[in-house]
């Protein structure tokens, strides 16, 4: 009787963890920021479409490769109402320059240290993606080899729930 209360225990902490650590379904903290073009922009003008946010910056390698994952994503997404915000924490730059230098297209957050916070970022990169709904659907740290296929799946997979996939066809 012991060992299944301890293994029922171990269950119930490993999923409590799982979800701490995905905060999938965690409604989205109530922020606002200023854009690359001075503009004030607030989670408001984000709700009714997919949004992934990445917390990144334009000092950190794994960081250079995420960017250029995103505008895979704003060019492969954008007709599917996919919005893509590189949200710019712990930043030493002007995040700004590096994006136009690279052409990169995307959203822009300036400061976004403490909107980072609100999300329990720790490392960066760090993507959450955010359903119409603004809650977290989806979250991925870290930048590896699986990172574009794993970030993609997760807005395909969301997509295909909200009915609004459509199938892209290179060539």
């Amino acid at each position: 009787m012991q060992r299944i209360v301890q293994r029922s225990l171990g269950f119930v902490t490993a999923s409590l963890l799982l979800a701490g650590i995905t905060g999938c379904g965690s409604a989205n903290p109530n922020w606002t920021f200023t854009d690359a073009g001075g503009d004030i922009r607030a989670m408001s003008d984000y709700r009714g479409g997919v949004t992934l946010l990445a917390f990144t910056n334009s000092w950190c390698d794994s960081c250079h490769h995420a960017a250029m994952l995103l505008q895979d994503i704003q060019q492969r997404f954008a007709d599917q109402g996919v919005r893509v915000v590189y949200v710019s924490s712990w930043e030493h730059g002007d995040p700004g320059v590096y994006l136009n230098e690279h052409g990169y297209t995307y959203g822009l957050m300036l400061n976004g240290t403490e909107i980072a916070r609100e999300y329990d970022v720790d490392r960066i990169p760090t993507f959450v993606l955010l359903g119409p709904d603004s809650k977290v659907v989806a979250r991925h740290e870290g930048f590896g080899k699986n990172t574009p296929q794993k970030i993609t799946s997760s807005i395909e997979r969301h997509l295909r729930k909200s009915g609004k996939f459509a199938v892209q066809h290179d060539g």
